[in-house]
């Protein structure tokens, strides 16, 4: 019943005030379902009741802080409305900030939130954790919310050392077409910059041309042009050939194969995740790849 009241309630707000369903079904691992489902409600608890939610948020002994999972807020212009572990920070404008690679989290924060299909997304960085020497992975799932007063916002949360999801890297393989279909083969040199939105986690975009040259190639960034046509995995698979053939028939798909981790001998199962992608006359294959933890043996 209580459900039922719910609805109706929902159901009566104007639909710019009704928070974005988010998604979670893609995902494999529960931390990160977890975390997107703490930052949709939190969103929608902002939405519905405002800016007087801050001090639930940073409330210790609620349920919203603890444990270091705290949800952040920003503006659209970059200005933090509301930050627990760093109050100091709230009232300042921080589009300029940058992480330990030179990469503007806040003004990815605001494009993944406002720029996509769906007003939500994630944004990885390299952050040090407090009490840490070294700095770590952070990933970031923000949602843009418009509160009862009218204005817009972007809340989030993050996470270190999250487990790499196959749903990361389709995301960034679509954005990277979605970034080809806008600038062109201008894009290409985005795709080479490490403080990219691109570049995280061992994660990269590689651009092939159909023939099998290599275009973007972050193995080998101050080679290129190199010939991948004969390329062969651990078991012998012609890995630039399969894609090939795989995109005649289709725009997308995954190609399984083996290839060792940076510093072992023995091969990992890896997947790669590639987009057809037209760039001025030419089509071009988009990818990136991720080390699998399942087993060898169970297919994709």
């Amino acid at each position: 019943m209580i459900k039922y009241f719910l609805f109706l309630y929902l159901a009566s707000l104007p639909i710019a005030q009704v928070a974005a369903e988010v998604k979670t079904e893609k995902y494999k691992y529960e931390q990160t379902k977890d975390l997107m489902n703490y930052v949709q409600r939190a969103a929608k608890l902002l939405e519905s009741e405002g800016e007087k939610v801050y001090p639930l948020f940073r409330d210790k002994n609620g349920e919203w802080f603890c444990d270091q999972k705290y949800l952040f807020v920003y503006d659209l212009n970059g200005t933090n409305i509301f930050h627990p572990v760093n109050p100091e920070l709230e009232g300042k404008n921080l589009i300029d900030l940058t992480d330990l690679d030179g990469k503007p989290v806040i003004k990815y924060i605001i494009e993944t939130a406002t720029e996509r299909e769906e007003p939500y997304g994630w944004v990885h960085y390299s952050w040090l954790e407090p009490g840490q020497i070294f700095p770590l992975w952070k990933s970031s799932f923000v949602m843009k919310v418009k509160a009862p007063s009218g204005q817009d916002y972007i809340i989030g949360s993050g996470i270190y050392n999250i487990r790499m999801e196959k749903q990361f890297i389709v995301n960034t393989v679509d954005d990277a077409a979605k970034l080809i279909k806008k600038k062109g083969k201008k894009a290409f040199d985005v795709f080479k910059n490490k403080s990219s939105n691109f570049v995280y986690m061992n994660t990269y975009i590689f651009v092939i041309s159909m023939d099998g040259k290599a275009v973007v190639d972050p193995a080998f960034p101050t080679r290129g042009g190199r010939n991948l046509i004969d390329l062969k995995d651990a078991t012998g698979k012609y890995l630039v050939r399969v894609m090939i053939e795989k995109l005649k028939t289709g725009d997308s798909g995954w190609v399984n194969y083996m290839w060792p981790k940076q510093g072992e001998a023995r091969p990992s199962r890896k997947a790669a995740y590639i987009r057809k992608v037209k760039a001025g006359d030419q089509y071009f294959i988009v990818g990136s790849a991720i080390f699998l933890a399942d087993p060898i043996w169970l297919k994709l």
